[in-house]
């Protein structure tokens, strides 16, 4: 987009939450971009709100995020991949094909944003760049929670990992069963989605490896994970652990 340049600075000086609230007060329209080494991240602003959101990360990629949520193959995702040109962009092209229904790539978008917003709450060095003017973004959307609402989940999700980075240091851990199925299937505290989880921890696989089975995630996965070892039903493989649980 064009436009004039103002409020740029290091990321390392001033707070993400900080940036976000002087947008969202001052109803501002533009993009914000930021950038920490080869990452780089691009918020659009419509009357202090965000409309859209761009990473250059494959993770963060529309056809990822399906195929993480379990909602396209990943076969699904490389052919419809190969039909992307400059004029038409890959959730079109899975609409198109069949592989997903319009609402499902509304849903999809809107969530593929939040997970770019909040993944940056994590950046503590990087560049930053405000400018102002109409955003080009063709994708704007209307996200289902306002930017101040976006900021404390923000903020919430960043206590919870400092909480959980005590317990899981890096995704490199592996966790093991404390309590047997029938214990399980005893416990009324137990929901599906704490009883997906468990069916996915073997003894072996890391906490990244389960948070990609388990298509969910990595904050979420993460915290079903604290909250069953705080809980007694896992254990960190080869000791004892206890921790609070964390907050739903």
């Amino acid at each position: 987009m064009s436009g004039k340049t103002i409020l740029s600075g290091d990321l390392s000086a001033i707070n993400l939450a900080d940036i976000f609230n002087l947008l969202g007060m001052s109803k501002k329209g533009g993009v914000l971009k930021l950038a920490r080494g080869a990452e780089t991240r691009s918020l659009h602003w419509e009357l202090g709100e965000i409309v859209f959101a761009r990473s250059n990360s494959v993770r963060d990629s529309l056809g990822n995020f399906l195929v993480r949520k379990g909602i396209i193959t990943p076969e699904q995702n490389a052919v419809s991949a190969s039909k992307i040109d400059e004029i038409t962009r890959h959730g079109k092209v899975l609409v198109r094909m069949g592989f997903i229904t319009a609402d499902q790539l509304l849903w999809a978008v809107k969530q593929q944003v939040l997970e770019i917003v909040y993944s940056l709450f994590h950046w503590r060095t990087g560049f930053f760049e405000f400018l102002e003017g109409e955003s080009d973004a063709k994708e704007k959307i209307t996200l289902s929670m306002s930017s101040t609402k976006i900021i404390m989940e923000g903020i919430h999700r960043l206590d919870e990992w400092a909480k959980i980075r005590t317990l899981f240091p890096d995704d490199s851990v592996v966790l093991e069963a404390v309590l047997g199925p029938a214990a399980v299937a005893a416990r009324p505290d137990l929901g599906a989605e704490d009883k997906k989880i468990l069916a996915l921890v073997d003894g072996s696989r890391t906490i990244g490896e389960i948070s990609n089975l388990s298509r969910q995630g990595e904050f979420e996965c993460s915290s079903l994970l604290f909250n069953l070892v705080s809980s007694g039903v896992l254990k960190v493989r080869g000791a004892q652990v206890t921790a609070r649980r964390v907050a739903r």
